[in-house]
């Protein structure tokens, strides 16, 4: 590095002739590896672009060395389009194209002008840092909308929403839309080191037609339209819990009846034996008075036998009744079972030496 005093694009005088502004080029000529027609092209541009820029024409000069640097890249190039940038306005650009410059190291057995450009660069950028400003867009809207946002009627990715954005000193126009909303803009002016903030709100359009996007119930009901009638979802549908009560109720009738059975039956032959005892002091069912006690007491054991049979009868078929009902047949057998309606009618008798029970159904 030498050591001449750095200076900016801003201060540098113009080089005296032409031919200077070409050794300028060498350097990336020399290593140039492409098309000769291009590197010819990028030559033209470059010389014209870096005189006009020497004569501080930098809004003709920035077409040119743009185009140059596409062309055939050169450090030189890059460091007097990265300074116009600045001049014309274009602080983000130029500072940018510093930076490019500044990330390749200096080559060993720089010439005084590729050390001079790399000086000049890092002293227009040191300048220029600082003053940029910046602007932070926010955006009131439903998550899930796609929004597009522009800068300046430029397209802008939408991931800078919400960041500090480096932006050019001036005004600036910001616009946000998104499918079904009304379009929100705002107008900002930016000065040197400033920040500002844009908000914006995203409002329905209620002219807007319906999203044409199906929801989820939709698309999974409609080849169900198309689609054969499927079994009915009474045949998979599990029996209700009524039916499991109703079967626990058949099991306490019949258990109820077993023990209206053995009432019955133990009292029927207490009663039996008691009236063969009988058979022989009362003759004709006519019983002397000493003995009306003992055949009061057999016709209880009688009745009590006939109350324990009928009960015995009665929780039999209430259990049978609630056996049945407590199925759970399918619709189509429901709908070819004649509808009946279950009663029974118990019947028991006793008298003088015979105990008899029965039902109907």
């Amino acid at each position: 590095m030498h050591a001449q005093k750095p200076t900016s694009s801003f201060r540098s005088p113009l080089l005296p002739t032409l031919a200077a502004c070409m050794a300028l080029l060498v350097p990336a000529v020399a290593h140039a590896q492409d098309d000769a027609a291009e590197t010819a092209a990028a030559r033209t541009l470059a010389v014209d672009g870096v005189k006009l820029a020497q004569s501080e024409q930098c809004s003709e000069a920035v077409d040119k060395l743009e185009r140059a640097e596409k062309l055939k890249h050169s450090p030189i190039v890059l460091r007097y389009l990265g300074e116009c940038q600045i001049k014309v306005g274009r602080w983000v650009e130029g500072s940018e194209s510093l930076r490019k410059l500044l990330r390749e190291p200096l080559p060993e057995g720089a010439t005084p002008a590729l050390e001079q450009a790399y000086d000049s660069a890092t002293a227009t950028l040191r300048d220029v840092k600082p003053r940029i400003p910046s602007m932070k867009i926010t955006v009131n809207a439903p998550h899930d909308v796609e929004l597009k946002l522009k800068i300046d009627g430029k397209d802008t990715p939408s991931s800078v929403i919400g960041v500090a954005l480096p932006a050019d000193p001036g005004e600036h126009a910001v616009e946000v839309t998104a499918p079904g909303f009304l379009k929100a803009s705002s107008q900002l002016k930016l000065a040197p080191s400033g920040t500002a903030t844009v908000s914006l709100e995203l409002r329905r359009d209620p002219s807007a037609p319906l999203a044409a996007k199906a929801s989820p119930a939709v698309v999974a009901a409609a080849p169900a339209a198309t689609a054969p009638p499927s079994a009915p979802a009474e045949e998979t549908t599990p029996p209700p819990h009524g039916s499991r009560t109703a079967r626990a109720l058949s099991y306490v009738s019949y258990g109820v009846a077993a023990v209206g059975l053995g009432v019955g039956i133990a009292f029927g032959v207490s009663a039996s034996h008691d009236e063969q005892a009988l058979r022989t002091t009362c003759p004709n069912h006519v019983c002397p008075p000493d003995q009306q006690g003992a055949l009061d007491f057999a016709r209880s054991k009688g009745t009590i036998s006939t109350i324990g049979f009928a009960v015995a009868g009665g929780s039999a078929a209430l259990g049978t009744v609630l056996l049945f009902t407590s199925a759970d047949p399918s619709p189509k057998q429901n709908a070819s079972l004649p509808k009946r309606t279950a009663s029974f009618r118990p019947r028991a008798a006793i008298g003088f030496g015979n105990v008899s029970v029965g039902a109907d159904f």
